[in-house]
């Protein structure tokens, strides 16, 4: 032991210095391997009488002994914990001798990789006990923590979790500020933390951050000595980041090109992984190997991917097949032989051998993965998707066989959107959750594009909406899951994610404990509910117990496939109408894009005899004519229309089409689409049934809210004629009274609520709080309304007469918006808007929404539809009732101006 402390004091790093540890414990035992030396040290133990304090003194330097050893080989022993627990039990009981016997205990899998994650969590516990038993504030404490956070981060990545990888990380940097370690040791976990970081940084498409973090690692890389037993992982890391950037800048439509650098040819690199230990070449190599393939992939260096496959098939030679890197090695095969079969600079004759072996390497580790809770299983299925779905489209004699690839494409496409589900469920807090699924929506369009192509419009449907508001499935899913664990019997389960919500935890529950949570209950008969979409039959019984005509999705073309609508009946069938105008690079959508969205912030009261600015609707206009005459109109003509009324059709738009006003397409005929038709939106299928199933409430109560911060005159005006003349029962909030904490209590307490609030409503992209509310003294975010477990039972209306609040900071696909948000807390009709609207136009309009509901009884979509029709007559008339201030404006409403009435949607009932 004490040789042992003399040669590996400090942290050891270079393969010599590994070698050298190791072989000196096999020489004093006279052992020629690392698992003979482990025998013969549990076999000298088994000699020593139990209970004693000399069996515990040698149990806990046997585990010192194993952590050096698995500097050589990576042994996984049955009997650590038996040897821990003597050590515990009665050893030396000096804090200091427990906890280094713990922290050392808990190590490997710093050293080698595991996919235990039951390993990993007795690792976190054994680790936390060790650091508790150091004094607070003590160099040995914070070495362990920092050990600990490193686990947890390794924890996270095998998992999913990426607040948990977030905080781990976080912590981890706190850490290395306070530990105190040699220059190379530093240098190494300086090295570690960039490349941790550069994760996040991917995984949020931040240049800047890839950048800096970019140049850490290269100076770090540049001054490792040739034989540190990481440097070739670092080379990889280095490579993958520097790619990633590239593609990052591409997708931002420019950008400096990184920088040229030498690659060390395979050869090399093989000798390199020479002077590490014998048990980590293997991995070294498929390190090496994933790093430079994606880097080639990214930078469409077919060069590159053939000496990854290369790197990878020594690498994999080395390997057994329960060493986590195995599946690692796999799927890489996998990926870059399908790579290599996409490639034009492939010789023809030998794409199909490079895609029937991608094929074969995919589907071996799809199998070894089991199941959405591992990383590889979702992006490996669709990878072999693609593969199996190239292999058709080369096939041009055995029509059975490409059939049968067909339908494996298919298969595996709709499978890898299942595991996007999973991957979002397992987020704790919106941001982390839609950065995980933002690429959901364009795999789920492709795998639709592949279901239709073959006739399968049901498939196409489930597809779309599998890649569909993902975060607010999440959140309706996390509403319900105290009840689903009770039912399955998990009360533990269901007392611990009680206890994690109550703690105040900003963004719920962690993602550790929502693993184990949807473990128990992906084995449950809740599985369905979690990860399966509603099939058409569902979504059919939701629109006829709504009194929907139709659940349209709208398909932009692109990429080789045309645009279409796919409408679901109530009977459950779908069909898929061809709409070739319905393309994502129309010049009107590429126009409204760059113009942005019209209108203007609602502002204060304008000063005397001052003309309203200014407003170009140009864009706005032709984008309407487009979505009139591509789309709408032909729409509009496959819809089955009821006797002596509109028909009622619900949309879903996929990417970017969520910024459309599709209600508002100018037909040909010069009508508006809300005047041929009642038009509503969802974000999905799923949350269309999940509203579907809300009861109409027998009472109605109402809460007003009005002009909040003193600066919307109009909106004042409106509020306090809407509570007045609709609700004279009800309640209302102005300055100074309409906090959030205010209108969140009256939420809690209503049956049957209206809901109207006339404040500011403002838009931060992928913040924390992507949308929220300006109210009296503070903020109302839409992420309190779905993060916790609280939701409003009974809420009838939520009528947002505020600027944005049907446009989400998350992607276009995610839907996640403030109106989206208070569907999902409980309302069952929603109004919002798609752009900045004006005060003085949005008052009239709001006005005469409560008219049609209150005073007329109509339900809120034909509310809406008929405020909008009376804004566009240009002969209207104020109802009866109408305040003489707002009568004196009904005459000043443009019926041709788009922005007062056409940003204002409806969703739900």
């Amino acid at each position: 032991m004490y040789e042992v402390q003399q040669l590996a004091g400090g942290l050891v790093t270079s393969g010599a210095e590994m070698d050298r540890t190791s072989a000196l414990i096999k020489e004093r035992l006279g052992c020629g391997t690392a698992w003979e030396a482990f025998a013969r040290l549990y076999a000298d133990w088994g000699t020593i009488p139990k209970g004693t304090l000399h069996s515990g003194k040698h149990a806990g330097e046997t585990i010192v002994l194993l952590t050096m050893l698995r500097l050589d080989t990576p042994l996984d022993i049955d009997q650590r914990d038996e040897l821990l627990a003597a050590a515990k039990a009665y050893g030396p009981q000096g804090s200091d001798w427990q906890s280094a016997v713990l922290g050392a205990a808990a190590s490997a899998v710093l050293l080698y990789p595991t996919e235990d994650r039951q390993r990993m969590e007795s690792d976190l516990a054994i680790l936390d006990e060790a650091a508790r038993m150091s004094p607070p504030g003590s160099e040995h404490r914070a070495m362990l923590e920092l050990q600990q956070a490193m686990t947890r981060a390794n924890l996270a990545q095998l998992g999913g979790g990426e607040d948990e990888f977030d905080k781990a990380l976080d912590d981890a940097a706190r850490l290395a500020d306070i530990v105190q370690m040699d220059p190379q040791n530093r240098l190494f976990l300086d090295a570690q933390l960039a490349a941790l970081r550069v994760q996040q940084d991917i995984r949020r498409g931040d240049a800047a951050g890839l950048a800096a973090h970019i140049d850490v690692m290269e100076a770090v890389v540049a001054r490792l000595p040739h034989d540190h037993a990481d440097l070739l992982r670092m080379e990889a890391y280095l490579d993958n980041a520097r790619a990633n950037l590239s593609l990052i800048q591409q997708q931002a439509g420019g950008g400096a090109p990184t920088r040229p650098t030498r690659r060390r040819t395979v050869d090399e690199v093989v000798d390199s992984a020479g002077s590490v230990p014998a048990g980590a070449r293997g991995p070294s190599l498929v390190v090496s190997g994933v790093g430079r393939g994606e880097a080639a992939m990214t930078g469409r260096d077919r060069q590159g991917v053939v000496e990854a496959i290369d790197l990878l098939d020594r690498g994999l030679d080395l390997l057994e097949p329960e060493d986590p890197h195995w599946l690692m090695c796999t799927g890489a095969l996998g990926r870059f032989h399908v790579a290599l079969a996409r490639d034009e600079g492939t010789p023809p004759r030998s794409r199909p051998g490079h895609l029937d072996q991608g094929i074969a390497f995919l589907r071996h580790t799809l199998r070894m993965t089991r199941g959405p809770e591992h990383p590889q299983w979702g992006p490996g299925a669709m990878v072999q998707a693609i593969a199996h779905r190239m292999r058709a489209e080369a096939e041009r004699h055995d029509r059975r066989r490409r059939d049968l690839d067909r339908s494996e494409a298919r298969r595996l496409g709709l499978l890898s959107l299942t595991a996007s589900g999973w991957s979002v469920l397992l987020q704790s807090g919106t941001a982390h959750g839609a950065e995980t699924g933002r690429r959901a929506g364009a795999q789920a369009l492709t795998v639709a594009a592949w279901c239709l192509a073959d006739g399968r419009a049901d498939d196409a449907a489930r597809a779309l909406d599998a890649g569909r508001g993902l975060v607010l499935h999440a959140a309706t899913v996390g509403s319900t899951v105290v009840d689903m664990l009770s039912a399955v019997g998990r009360t533990e389960l269901a007392d611990e994610w009680r206890r994690e919500g109550a703690a105040g935890a900003e963004t719920g529950p962690s993602s550790r404990l929502r693993r184990r949570v949807l473990q128990a209950l992906a084995d449950s008969p809740y599985r369905q509910r979690l990860l399966e979409v509603p099939s058409p039959r569902e979504t059919g019984a939701a629109l006829r117990a709504m009194g929907r005509a139709a659940l349209v999705y709208l398909l932009p073309g692109g990429q080789g496939f045309p645009g279409a609508a796919l409408v679901v009946t109530p009977d459950g069938s779908v069909r898929a109408v061809r709409l070739p105008g319905l393309d994502a690079g129309a010049p009107e959508l590429a126009g409204y894009r760059a113009a942005g969205a019209p209108g203007r912030d609602a502002g204060g009261p304008p000063t005397a005899g001052a003309a309203p600015p200014p407003r170009d609707t140009t864009a706005l206009a032709r984008l309407c004519d487009w979505a009139g005459r591509a789309v709408m109109e032909p729409l509009l003509r496959e819809l089955p229309r009821g006797w002596g009324r509109a028909p009622s059709v619900v949309l879903v738009p996929m990417g970017e089409l969520g910024a459309v006003p599709w209600h508002a397409a100018r037909l040909p005929s010069g009508r508006y689409a809300c005047q041929e038709a009642e038009i509503s939106y969802i974000p999905s299928a799923r949350l269309l049934c999940e509203v579907a199933e809300r009861p109409a409430p027998g009472a109605r109560q109402a809460l007003v809210v009005g002009d909040p911060t003193r600066d919307l005159r109009h909106a004042g005006e409106e509020a306090e004629a809407v509570r007045r003349v609709f609700y004279p029962g009800g309640e209302q909030l102005g300055p100074g009274a309409a906090t959030p904490a205010a209108v969140k209590e009256w939420l809690g307490r209503q049956r049957g609520g209206v809901l109207h609030l006339a404040c500011h409503g403002v838009v931060e992209q992928g913040g924390r709080h992507s949308s929220y509310l300006r109210l009296a003294g503070g903020r109302l975010p839409a992420e309190e309304l779905t993060e916790g477990s609280d939701r409003y039972r009974d809420l009838e209306l939520v009528v947002l007469a505020a600027c944005r609040t049907n446009v989400s900071g998350h992607g276009h696909d995610e839907a996640y918006s403030l109106s989206t948000a208070f569907l999902v807390a409980g309302a069952r009709s929603v109004v919002g808007s798609l752009w900045p609207v004006p005060d003085e136009a949005t008052s009239l309009l709001m006005y005469m929404v409560h008219h049609f509901t209150a005073r007329e009884g109509r339900p809120a979509g034909q509310a809406l539809r008929s405020a909008q029709s009376w804004m566009l007559d240009p002969r209207r008339e104020a109802p009866p009732g109408m305040p003489a201030e707002m009568v004196a404006r009904v005459g000043r409403i443009d019926a041709d101006d788009l922005v007062g009435w056409a940003g204002f949607t409806h969703l739900g009932w």
